[in-house]
């Protein structure tokens, strides 16, 4: 087994451990996994919305905020336009409950429905049209369809795009515009999930009916130095950094002639500052008596939000800030700008507590459409499954309750393998909107009615599934022997395209090689990759990449689109792709592990550092770890199970339970078996216990012990 642990800076992660009271091996993996600013570690420790970014740093997000605001107000009818997936299904839940919220009457929702194509289309527009809607709102599509809004804008129709994907050579014509991926657009991560960016104009539309709205303040904090005051003053406005200044004064030789900080402070803007009366006094040493600035005290408020800070002065609450350690400027200011945020944002609870709600969808909606969960992904979704484990919303407890999760806590897998094929079965059998409804009720005796409906199709597409592999099967092994045991690529018209996705995972799972599953509808291809370790499927996609209209996806699963008529020159470069690979090629991947375990350090604790990598997702795997040498102690019998292996495995002073998907060799991990193993820390949930076991990635034996 080639193992492969990535080297570490040894000053970079004890500087790591002692700045951000990290325990050696947490510092090491994740400056291992190239967290090395404070920006990358927050994402790791954080989830306060405080630590977000902002809407208003897209530029189009004000224009969209007020167009849609004089929309409710004027009672115009608002048309919601989403996608069929879940990431589609979650960000158009959203919107709605947002604008219900905020008083929206004439209010409606459209998903593609049946065998309708992604996006909008002309008869969507027409439908648009002769229903008579002046506002529409495109949440995780839109960005493509210049011609479609380019009719509506000239039929008197607004069009407010809130989209993810990238964008083509040009943009559409609409009011407003709202993709992170949109180069220019402003907002600094392009990341996000259609239901992310939906969520994020949600919390703008509710900071608008804040005072916080459109309002510019500064934030300034003066210092003593040795001989000198350091003042820091930054300008925000909608809570967003636009600028700011430091200046550092001699006492007794100040000139308002020669100071960049009068220039700063002269634009009649409320100062706000922690403990007034001490920062008076401060500006007067640097100023003299000659100059007065009025400053707005913050410490009532602040103590009224933040009880904890009572009795505590800025200073003290820097040396204990986990805001300032993030950041590189001096302590106090930063650790200042975080209080005002947070006193801020905290409150009004749309903006704080009651935006958690929101969150549950986006965490499930991001995971589902296999977005990077890093930057604010991380937060964004980690805080999404807090909320969903400790106070799920009323449209999900009772799906919580059938998968057996109340109680648990729920990281991104439970999401993956309970949640989201659920809510995805809808749009896959051709009636997104079933699963819309459910999320958007908080009706609990309805919920329990539309769920038992989704688990209904979800039961359907596993059938149907099972129906399309039991026809396919036989092309997969010929496939497979075509091409040297190496790779499966099925193309078959019965295919339903909603399926390929699922068919190839199964497929991949079940002949242990990548595998490519094509649909052919209404001219047009789409195909799904799925993949296991050695393969990359997002890079193979790549070398193939001049033949789609569009593709994407990660390592393990990718999907594509092309033209029908293209599809005999694409089939031929495919088979010319898979036999040109090798043990040395670039979507050949290793096996890479996050460290190397001795035996005394195997204990719960790295079933915390797990807990602190997590969400899991494209981008940042789940934790890998390397032990040497390791006994069964014990087989445990599976029914007949060959796609499974449990056993218990002894290192260290404990033994473990241990559980592997898909073994290979499966006879040769016998009981008295000594074994390297790569595995991920991992709990599993029976009956309301938890039981802390071993996920095994990859084993093999180095010794027999015996019996």
């Amino acid at each position: 087994m080639n193992v492969r642990i990535p080297q570490s800076d040894a000053s970079k992660v004890r500087a790591m451990k002692e700045r951000y009271s990290l325990d050696l091996l947490s510092a090491t993996v994740l400056e291992r996994r190239g967290a090395r600013s404070g920006e990358d570690i927050l994402y790791y420790l954080e989830n306060d919305v405080i630590y977000h970014h902002s809407p208003f740093e897209a530029e189009d997000v004000p224009i969209a905020v007020d167009r849609i605001m004089d929309a409710i107000e004027e009672q115009e009818k608002i048309l919601v336009f989403g996608d069929r997936d879940v990431d589609g299904v979650t960000a158009a839940a959203i919107m709605v409950r947002a604008l219900r919220r905020l008083g929206a009457n004439e209010l409606s929702y459209r998903l593609p429905t049946g065998d309708e194509p992604y996006g909008l289309t002309s008869d969507a527009v027409d439908e648009i049209l002769e229903k008579g809607y002046t506002l529409v709102i495109t949440v995780d599509c839109g960005i493509s369809c210049i011609d479609e809004i380019a009719k509506l804008e000239r039929n008197g129709v607004d069009v407010i795009v809130l989209d993810h994907h990238i964008a083509g050579d040009d943009l559409p014509p609409a009011a407003a515009i709202f993709d992170p991926r949109v180069e220019g657009a402003g907002y600094p991560f392009p990341g996000l999930a259609g239901c992310a960016v939906s969520a994020k104009m949600a919390w703008a539309l509710f900071f608008s009916q804040t005072p916080l709205y459109g309002s510019e303040c500064i934030v300034l904090h003066a210092e003593p130095r040795n001989g000198t005051i350091r003042i820091n003053a930054v300008r925000l406005e909608n809570l967003v950094e636009i600028d700011r200044i430091t200046e550092e004064v001699v006492e007794g030789a100040f000139s308002v002639e020669r100071s960049r900080l009068m220039d700063f402070l002269a634009v009649n803007l409320p100062v706000f500052v922690l403990d007034g009366d001490v920062e008076k006094k401060m500006l007067h040493r640097a100023f003299g008596d000659g100059v007065d600035i009025s400053l707005i005290d913050i410490r009532e408020r602040l103590e009224a939000v933040m009880p904890r800070v009572k009795g505590h002065s800025l200073f003290d609450l820097a040396m204990v800030s986990r805001a300032a350690k993030y950041q590189e400027g001096d302590k106090e200011i930063e650790t200042l700008l975080s209080l005002f945020r947070s006193v801020s944002i905290h409150s009004y609870p749309s903006l704080s507590t009651d935006y958690d709600d929101i969150l549950q969808l986006v965490a499930i909606g991001t995971i589902a459409d296999l977005m990077p969960m890093k930057d604010e992904n991380r937060m964004i979704v980690k805080r999404g499954l807090m909320m969903l484990s400790r106070k799920p919303i009323a449209s999900l407890v009772y799906l919580i309750a059938r998968q057996n999760m109340t109680g648990k806590k729920i990281n991104s897998r439970d999401v993956s393998f309970y949640i989201a094929p659920v809510l995805n079965a809808a749009g896959r059998m051709g009636n997104p909107e079933a699963a819309l409804k459910l999320l958007l009720t908080d009706d609990s005796a309805l919920s329990v009615s539309l769920t038992d409906d989704l688990l209904d199709m979800n039961k359907a597409r596993q059938r149907a599934e099972e129906d399309v592999l039991a026809l396919v099967r036989e092309k997969a092994a010929e496939s497979l022997s075509d091409l040297d045991g190496r790779f499966i690529i099925v193309d078959d018209r019965q295919i339903p395209r909603g399926l390929t996705g699922s068919i190839a995972s199964k497929l991949s799972s079940e002949f242990l090689v990548p595998c490519i599953v094509m649909a052919d509808t209404e001219g047009r291809i789409s195909g799904s990759m799925r993949c296991k370790e050695g393969w990359d499927a997002k890079a193979f996609l790549d070398t193939l990449s001049s033949y789609f209209e569009s593709y994407g996806g990660h390592s393990k699963a990718a999907g594509f689109s092309l033209p029908s008529e293209h599809k005999q020159a694409f089939m031929g470069a495919l088979a010319e792709a898979v036999a040109g690979q090798s043990a040395e090629s670039p979507v050949m991947k290793e096996m890479v592990a996050d460290a190397q375990i001795p035996a005394e350090y195997m204990t719960e604790e790295l079933w915390r550092l797990s807990e602190l990598l997590e969400p899991f997702g494209q981008e940042n795997d789940p934790l890998k770890l390397y032990i040497r040498n390791a006994k069964i102690i014990d087989v445990l019998p599976t029914k007949g199970d060959r796609r499974m292996l449990r056993f218990t495995v002894s290192f260290g002073r404990y033994s473990w339970p241990a559980i592997w998907w898909h073994p290979h060799d499966k006879e040769s991990f016998c009981k008295g078996a000594a074994v390297d193993v790569v595995f991920t820390p991992d709990t599993n949930y029976w009956k309301g216990q938890s039981k802390m076991q071993m996920l095994v990635e990859e084993m093999e034996c180095v010794d027999t012990i015996g019996q």
